[in-house]
């Protein structure tokens, strides 16, 4: 065996290993099932896609979650692998291949039935075609904008990287015949633009850090509103352009942070919490030298697609592990000084830079929690509650579900109705909340406010009349 691929190998039996300690490791939060982003592929597999549809295409594979896990772990080795098998044969080539099998931050998004290991896996082969195959690399690019629609990014981006003109036109002809067949299918599915369906909410989430900070839920469900979504952005961008340029730079800067920032689960210290922690100088080398080797090509155009991403919506470790290939990609053509003023300013954001949208401390707790109150698991409910607040958590959700524990469980109708009673406080426009006072008040005998309640709830949200019609048509005022 030649010392490349013995190198190479090693390095990748080195990544699945990791994988796998990793996501043992987590078995106490990964292992209770799907968490909230994933359960919106794992359940939606057909047109009209409310989000970008290749992940239900994969997600539909399997309904069992750890088999789906270890699909997603697989494509998540596959820059390595692409970048091995595709690329001029070299050991330093095997350990840059190799270096991309054990990266911890791709590798903890692998873990998860989302959309970054996929995206991830096609950009590593747009990235090594881009030079030879335009139109591939263009198909492969909106293949992957299929997974993460901020991937269309690229189109305006490397209007400024891609030379001659004809490259440029023949790379955005690949994006579009990847991407229209499965827009006109969601059109005519009465959907929207497929890829970027849900690009006007995560803008307008990311206009506002109390929306970033604020994780699903009845809080965030109370800022939601009408959930006109691009009106929501205009206003954001006429009401205060100063502040969102400057929160849209503080995103940005970020998107550097390592492990990174984390979206509705706590990205960062679930790393921080496995062997994935002794492999972040990978990362830091990944972004140092990736970003010092800028040149006009289709791995610098993605790298600045990945940035601005970060700058209009937001950053977090899954969306950036995307981008992950074309760091690696770059990273032969670094210049050293460029690159070790890049490590040293990275070093300093990831020490010192408080990110303002960051996630609640505690929210793994909550929705650990969560997951075993739908399971009957009251009592390691109770007691993840109590770790949540532990750490720092305060919010709506944790007297929502420590209520909903204790009506489920039988405990004391006053207790549970207290918990609500918090909830609604913090969260008073909630139809949720509403929804959960109503339930307990029709279970114990209070019909009168039970209807009261449930009629608050529709009026805030519609959609709920038809699960509390039995409430609702009860006759009862």
């Amino acid at each position: 065996m030649k010392k490349e691929s013995l190198i190479f190998l090693s390095l990748l039996v080195v990544g699945i290993v990791l994988r796998f300690t990793a996501v043992n490791q987590l078995d106490w939060f990964f292992g209770l099932g799907l968490h909230v982003d994933e359960i919106t592929y794992a359940e939606g597999d057909s047109p009209p896609f409310e989000r970008p549809p290749g992940t239900y295409l994969i997600a539909g594979l399997s309904e069992n979650t750890g088999v789906l896990r270890v699909i997603f772990s697989t494509l998540s080795l596959v820059p390595g692998v692409a970048l091995f098998f595709f690329r001029k044969r070299s050991t330093g080539n095997a350990l840059l291949a190799g270096a991309m099998a054990v990266e911890p931050t791709l590798a903890f998004s692998g873990l998860q039935v989302l959309p970054a290991a996929p995206a991830a896996a096609l950009l590593s082969i747009a990235v090594i075609s881009g030079k030879k195959y335009p139109l591939l690399t263009g198909w492969f690019i909106g293949c992957a904008a299929l997974f993460r629609g901020e991937v269309l990014l690229f189109v305006p981006v490397s209007l400024f990287f891609l030379r001659p003109f004809r490259k440029y036109l023949l790379t955005a002809g690949g994006i579009l015949a990847a991407v229209v067949p499965v827009s006109a299918l969601n059109f005519a599915s009465g959907g929207q633009f497929a890829p970027g369906g849900n690009g006007p909410l995560n803008m307008w989430i990311g206009s506002s850090w109390d929306l970033l900070e604020t994780p699903p839920g009845l809080e965030f469900e109370q800022l939601m509103g009408d959930n006109s979504f691009t009106d929501n952005v205009v206003t954001a961008l006429t009401e205060d352009f100063p502040g969102w340029v400057g929160r849209g730079f503080q995103k940005a800067a970020a998107f550097f942070q390592i492990p990174g920032p984390g979206r509705n689960i706590e990205a960062p210290r679930l790393i921080l919490s496995t062997v994935l922690t002794l492999f972040l100088p990978v990362t830091l080398l990944f972004l140092a030298f990736g970003v010092s080797g800028f040149r006009k090509n289709t791995a610098t155009a993605l790298i600045v697609t990945g940035i601005l991403a970060a700058f209009l919506f937001f950053p977090s470790v899954r969306h950036r592990s995307i981008f992950l290939p074309a760091f690696a990609f770059s990273v032969p053509y670094f210049r050293r000084r460029t690159a070790l003023v890049s490590a040293l300013l990275i070093i300093v954001l990831s020490l010192f830079y408080s990110y303002p949208g960051s996630v609640r401390p505690g929210l793994t707790e909550v929705l650990v929690a969560e997951k075993q109150l739908g399971n009957g698991s009251f009592e390691l409910a109770f007691e993840n509650l109590r770790k949540a607040e532990e750490q720092g958590y305060t919010g709506a959700d944790i007297h929502s579900v420590r209520g909903a524990c204790i009506a489920s469980s039988g405990g004391g109708f006053h207790d549970a109705l207290t918990e609500f009673g918090l909830a609604l406080e913090i969260a008073p426009e909630s139809p949720t909340a509403w929804k959960n006072i109503a339930a307990v008040l029709w279970n114990y005998g209070y019909r009168e406010d039970a209807v009261e309640a449930a009629e608050k709830a529709v009026s805030l949200n519609p959609a709920l009349r038809n699960e509390l019609s039995p409430i609702l048509s009860s006759g009862v005022r």
